[in-house]
């Protein structure tokens, strides 16, 4: 690799860890006050009481969702009864479609889903009807499904709920991408319930490019919605799958979190609310960013933080050239491309050595 390339090499990764020019000021939408939420894994708006989110801690911990208020108090604290919180780590909120067992009604789902080691033979999802008037209650599941991956097993974090169908559905959590599991038809929201002793094999729908997604959502279009630690990516409809990928249509950074691990879409998508776990954790408001579409004019404005890293990211795989382990790199986070800064400058310093062995 000559200097110049090893000099573009460090600039383009450079805007790929910074995701491009430096974005506006995030607005706080609020700070999570319960002591007992240490560790906030997932978001989701409440279908009934307006402007409150119903959150849950991540393993280790009581089997019970919060409803948090604007004010960041905790409006409502619900209890399910039967269910243990071996690795609770996503929360959704649906409405229960025609042929569920509770049609028209306001569901929240919550999902057992974690499996750092993916060792776990199964995951369950517990729905639960969305308590009509907030109170410290404990209720029954209208469902628990016992669910197992065709290809083994999996990490996985996020659990998204189809506003126009409910059909349910699970995106693991690894490094260079993600997929996108469907629950099947028959368990839900078809009427055959599963108990302990009846498990369903979900169904793969698609990869992702999207790597470590700590969670994700249904946007108003059909498409997705998904989280990393750091990154928020725009993701095809489920409908769309072609060669069994899905397109990622847009993506930008986020902000810094402790540990960012809930989303939840708001503001008729708009907008996307990003929370971490964390003692006294903010939930910070994000822009999601904007589709282009075919028929969109070239801008003449400053390119956005999208547009750049995207930009950067295929001048950088040109110039990785026919070197596979270097394409592996590209686009899997900044934890990895930061590998590439030091290797670049490695390479930048070289010649330098070089010339003054020359000299002497």
């Amino acid at each position: 690799m000559s200097m110049r390339s090893a000099a573009v090499l460090l600039a383009l990764v450079l805007v790929l860890l910074t995701g491009g020019p430096a974005q506006a000021k995030t607005k706080q939408d609020r700070v999570i006050k319960d002591s007992r939420i240490t560790e906030s894994s997932g978001l989701a708006p409440s279908l009934l009481h307006k402007n409150v989110l119903w959150t849950h801690n991540d393993s280790g911990h009581s089997a019970q969702i919060y409803g948090i208020a604007k004010n960041g108090s905790t409006a409502a604290t619900v209890v399910i009864s039967g269910e243990q919180s071996r690795d609770w780590e996503a929360i959704t909120s649906l409405r229960g479609p025609k042929n569920s067992p509770a049609p028209g009604e306001a569901l929240i789902a919550v999902g057992d889903i974690g499996d750092n080691l993916a060792v776990h033979p199964s995951v369950r999802i517990a729905i639960i009807r969305e308590p009509q008037n907030l109170a410290d209650v404990t209720v029954e599941p209208v469902r628990v499904l016992n669910l197992t991956y065709p290809d083994g097993p999996r990490d996985a974090e996020a659990l998204l709920a189809d506003p126009k169908s409910g059909q349910l559905y699970v995106v693991s959590k690894t490094l260079f991408g993600s997929e996108l599991y469907s629950v099947p038809k028959k368990v839900w929201p078809g009427n055959q319930a599963t108990g302990e002793s009846k498990v369903t094999e979900m169904t793969k729908v698609a990869t992702m490019r999207a790597p470590m997604v700590t969670d994700g959502a249904f946007l108003p279009d059909g498409n997705l919605l998904l989280r990393g630690y750091g990154n928020l990516s725009v993701i095809a409809a489920p409908s769309t799958v072609e060669n069994e990928r899905l397109e990622t249509l847009a993506s930008k950074s986020l902000p810094k979190q402790e540990q960012g691990e809930s989303l939840a879409v708001v503001d008729d998508g708009a907008y996307a609310l990003i929370g971490s776990e964390g003692e006294n954790s903010p939930i910070l408001r994000v822009r999601i960013p904007e589709v282009a579409t075919e028929e969109a004019e070239p801008s003449s404005a400053s390119p956005t933080p999208t547009s750049v890293s995207s930009k950067a990211a295929e001048q950088l795989r040109e110039l990785a050239g026919s070197d596979t382990r270097l394409q592996l790199i590209v686009g899997s986070g900044a934890a990895v491309v930061a590998l590439i800064v030091l290797i670049a400058a490695a390479i930048m310093l070289r010649p330098n050595r070089s010339r003054r062995r020359r000299r002497r």
